[in-house]
């Protein structure tokens, strides 16, 4: 069974001061340590002072994190009344910053636990996040409708957590190699216009969240249709416009191929996500749930201007989804293929980029992760 850190273990606050506004820090002194005060909550606050910091500093320490917590807790008595040692506890982490601090996060620990025995059947952690939302996006935070720093700490305080459901993205060395995940994602993986508005993105930094419209002007003034098959293996959802649901898909090319659906490209626009919103006001896969075992696909192929324009100007609301050009997908298991003429492309990945190759070997394939010893995390609500 699980079981809560007790005060002899401090929930670990992990600071982000150049994130989103650059307001962490405000926050921390003014809303979250006051509550925690008043909560009678120990706490230890570990501060991110680079990109990449968050994610060597959790897989560098979660190994004596863990030894810690576990002793913290002390034996408990078993059945027969003998002492032992408890098989899971909760290790809970405050987020002070945005969604690429989450995700620095989750790699960091997976990264340090990997191929160790800190994390089996015998003992494995529970990791409990709390975001406190001070990033530019915010895109976990607004999916689970937090509205502000103060309604994410009464949540803490008096809410629940939920899963929070990984997405492995994965490559191979061969065509005949087992796959192996590169990265875990939290939020999405794109492809396409929206991982060249993001990777743009950087020279409008000042702007604050204005930087993602600024770019993506410039990518759709510059529009760049981008080559690629995505296969959609296994059980898919499809959205039907004219019932407005989602509904199992099952056709004869399901059948032929052995249940892949596939996209043939090109692709202007593709999104693979757990969450419903990106930012405020931006909700491209409203279907999504950060703790369901699917992942919602955007695609839109070989589109134009005008039709990325009437998608943007209708994603506030999800009404982009009945839109001719819109195409809208739950999977549980993706692989995305570009041309070998094209040599290399590039992936969005939780804000982070990966080069891939073209052809079948060199595949990427998108999974939600299913593996007790992957799945440790979850968010409060």
């Amino acid at each position: 069974m699980g079981i809560l850190p007790t005060d002899k273990f401090p929930l670990l606050i992990v600071l982000n001061p150049h994130s989103g506004k650059k307001q962490g820090r405000e926050v921390l002194q003014t809303i979250v340590q006051p509550a925690l005060s008043q909560a009678g909550k120990p706490f230890k606050v570990i501060e991110s002072t680079a990109q990449g910091h968050a994610q060597s500093y959790f897989s560098e320490n979660i190994k004596p994190i863990i030894i810690d917590l576990a002793q913290s807790l002390g034996a408990v008595d078993g059945a027969d009344g003998v002492p032992t040692r408890p098989k899971s506890a909760t290790l809970q982490i405050m987020v002070l910053g945005g969604d690429g601090t989450v995700h620095e996060i989750v790699n960091g620990i997976l990264r340090g636990v990997e191929g160790s025995a800190f994390v089996s059947d015998e003992f494995r952690p529970n990791v409990e996040f709390s975001i406190i939302p001070t990033g530019t996006g915010n895109a976990i935070s607004t999916s689970l409708g937090v509205t502000g720093a103060q309604d994410a700490m009464e949540r803490f305080l008096t809410g629940k957590p939920v899963p929070l459901r990984l997405m492995s993205v994965s490559t191979r060395a061969s065509v005949e190699s087992h796959w192996k995940p590169q990265v875990y994602t939290v939020v999405v993986n794109s492809y396409g216009l929206h991982c060249a508005t993001v990777y743009d993105s950087e020279e409008f930094r000042h702007l604050g969240n204005e930087r993602f419209k600024q770019a993506a002007m410039k990518n759709i003034e510059n529009l760049k249709q981008y080559e690629g098959k995505l296969d959609l293996v296994g059980p898919v959802q499809a959205y039907d416009r004219t019932q407005r649901l989602l509904a199992t898909r099952t056709t004869q090319d399901d059948k032929d191929n052995g249940d892949t659906t596939s996209l043939p490209g090109p692709f202007t626009y593709l999104l693979i996500t757990k969450q419903a919103s990106l930012e405020p006001g931006f909700t491209p896969t409203p279907f999504a749930s950060t703790s369901d075992e699917w992942m919602d696909i955007l695609a839109v192929q070989n589109a134009g201007q005008s039709e990325l324009l009437q998608m943007f100007g209708a994603t506030a609301t999800g009404q982009h989804v009945d839109q001719e050009k819109i195409e809208y997908f739950k999977a549980k298991a993706i692989e995305l293929e570009i041309p070998e003429s094209l040599t290399k492309g590039r992936l969005c990945v939780d804000g982070e980029f990966l080069t891939i190759n073209g052809g079948p070997q060199g595949r990427v394939r998108f999974e939600v992760t299913s593996d007790a010893n992957t799945q440790l995390f979850s968010v409060f609500v």
